[in-house]
């Protein structure tokens, strides 16, 4: 009995050695990972400081940049100005002549439509200087361009009349009132007697002579409410040319593009035609439908403004005046 208690003794002695040597080296393994774990957070917590010391670096940074870019806007618009006359000052004489030409042409057009009223040559004046300025490739004339596109389509856009045609039917106009049938009776003279043509003879002649002035002593013609007033050759010629000259009159304000002095001649040649021609006539009545026709036509129709390019232009290329 002692000696089995003595064994079992041993026996528990020897695993509670062990047991306790086993417990000595998890104690050591967790005194190593409490060791280890602490190294890692002093470098984290020393990472992180470092991280901060950056960030706090970087916020400075960036607020020392944003200070700088609150300058930028007007570091740009000194350096576009710079830009620009250095531009100004190094493009060649062939891009300063495109852009004189160009210049030019707007002028042109705008002349040519303020004082003669040329439309079709103001929009091909127009188109050159648009071209000239598409050639020299430079996107600051973009402005200029568009104000040039916007006065095109406003020309295309207006109604020309055909002045053409309108001077022609009044030139015809002009030529038949010189024939047009006046109203009233014309008063003619009589025809003295041919003492050439009388007979041989006393008798003979004296029977021809009371022959024809008998035949001469009473004239008979029908008279009417329309024809009934007697004119004479001159009043007839005088009304005629009258007429003609309120023609001429339209045909020259045509030509000068004057709407109040073309609808005054044709509303005059219109009442001359009611007042003093016959109307019952088929060419009298031609010729005041055609005055009718002609009046409602507008010769000066509104042109639109295209000084807005050569305004546009002009500023962008200020004049330069060098030492005479």
């Amino acid at each position: 009995m002692t000696t089995a208690i003595a064994v079992l003794a041993l026996a528990i002695a020897g695993y509670s050695l062990f047991r306790l040597d086993s417990m000595r080296d998890k104690l050591d393994t967790a005194n190593d990972t409490l060791a280890a774990s602490n190294s890692d957070r002093e470098l984290l917590r020393a990472e992180l400081k470092s991280q901060a010391s950056r960030e706090r670096q970087a916020h400075r940074d960036l607020n020392r940049r944003l200070d700088t870019l609150n300058d930028a806007p007007q570091q740009l618009q000194e350096l576009a100005s710079s830009v620009e006359e250095l531009r100004g000052r190094a493009e060649g004489p062939e891009r300063a002549w495109s852009r004189s030409e160009a210049l030019f042409l707007l002028e042109l057009a705008q002349r040519r439509l303020t004082l003669e009223r040329d439309v079709e040559t103001a929009i091909v004046a127009l188109e050159s200087a648009d071209l000239r300025l598409a050639s020299l490739r430079d996107a600051s004339f973009a402005a200029v361009r568009q104000e040039i596109a916007k006065e095109l389509q406003a020309l295309r856009a207006v109604q020309l009349p055909d002045t053409t045609g309108i001077l022609s039917r009044l030139i015809s106009a002009e030529e038949r009132a010189s024939k047009a049938p006046v109203k009233g009776i014309l008063l003619t003279e009589r025809n003295g007697l041919d003492r050439s043509k009388l007979p041989d003879g006393m008798f003979a002649r004296a029977a021809a002579v009371l022959s024809e002035t008998f035949s001469n002593l009473i004239v008979v013609r029908k008279v009417d409410g329309v024809s009934g007033s007697v004119i004479t050759a001159e009043e007839a010629l005088l009304r005629r040319q009258h007429l003609q000259l309120l023609f001429f009159a339209a045909r020259t304000a045509v030509i000068r593009h004057d709407e109040q002095a073309y609808r005054t001649a044709l509303a005059g040649a219109r009442r001359s035609l009611g007042e003093f021609f016959d109307l019952s006539k088929p060419e009298t009545q031609a010729l005041l439908n055609e005055v009718q026709a002609l009046e409602p036509i507008n010769v000066d129709p509104q042109l639109p403004s295209v000084s807005g390019s050569t305004n546009a232009l002009r500023r962008m290329v200020p004049s330069r005046r060098g030492p005479e």
